[in-house]
């Protein structure tokens, strides 16, 4: 099976969006596992990926 060259529309959100969840829980080394894992095939997502969950971070806390 042959990955598209964009992910599928909602992924990245909900990608994010678990891994936020998880980097407040256990930490931010979790969450950035999450993203690895989840973006891995588009390299390009995974850095502003990382980005905005340090951001939101910095926002709630």
């Amino acid at each position: 099976m042959k990955l598209s060259k964009e992910p599928p529309t909602g992924y990245i959100d909900y990608i994010r969006k678990s891994a936020l969840s998880v980097s407040l829980a256990v930490g931010i080394e979790a969450g950035a596992r999450i993203l690895e894992e989840g973006l891995k095939a588009w390299p390009d997502e995974l850095d502003a990926a990382i980005k905005w969950i340090v951001m939101e971070r910095k926002k709630i806390k």
